[in-house]
C-alpha cells in the first residue's frame, strides 16, 4: 500500500483549538468516501500524536473524531485563520492519501476546501 510522506507542518500547534480544528479537517477528509479503513484509522492516530494531542487523551480524542463525520460547521473553511490554512490544507492531503488511493471526488473537495481557505502570503 502506498504510504503518504510525512510533510512538515508548517506551524507549530500550542493551542488545542488549533489541534482539534486541524484533526476536524483530517476527520471529514477521511470520511469522504463514507467509510474508514485501519490505514485512515492508523493515520488519524499518528496525526493526533503528531499535533501534540496529550498521549492520555488520544483514545478519547481518535474515538470522539473518528465516531462519525464532523458536522458542517465544524470544518468551515472560511473560519480558519489564515495562520493555519496552509496545515489545513497539508493536513488535507495528507488525509485524502492515506488509505493509497486518491478519489476525483477527494480531490473535488480539497480544491474546493483550498478555494475557501484564507490565502497565505507567499
Amino acid at each position: 500500500m502506498l504510504q503518504p510522506l510525512p510533510l512538515p507542518l508548517p506551524v507549530p500547534l500550542a493551542a488545542s483549538a488549533d489541534r482539534l480544528c486541524v484533526l476536524r479537517f483530517a476527520s471529514s477528509f477521511l470520511w469522504a468516501d463514507l467509510e474508514l479503513d485501519l490505514a485512515e484509522h492508523a493515520f488519524f492516530l499518528d496525526l493526533a500524536s503528531e499535533l501534540g494531542v496529550p498521549e492520555g487523551s488520544l483514545p478519547e480524542v481518535v474515538d470522539d473524531l473518528l465516531s462519525s463525520p464532523p458536522e458542517p460547521e465544524d470544518v468551515d473553511p472560511t473560519r480558519v485563520s489564515p495562520a493555519l490554512a496552509a496545515t489545513v490544507r497539508n493536513v488535507a492531503l495528507r488525509a485524502i492519501a492515506s488509505d493509497g488511493r486518491v478519489l476525483p471526488r477527494e480531490m473535488e473537495l480539497f480544491e474546493l476546501l483550498d478555494e475557501l481557505l484564507p490565502q497565505v502570503p507567499s
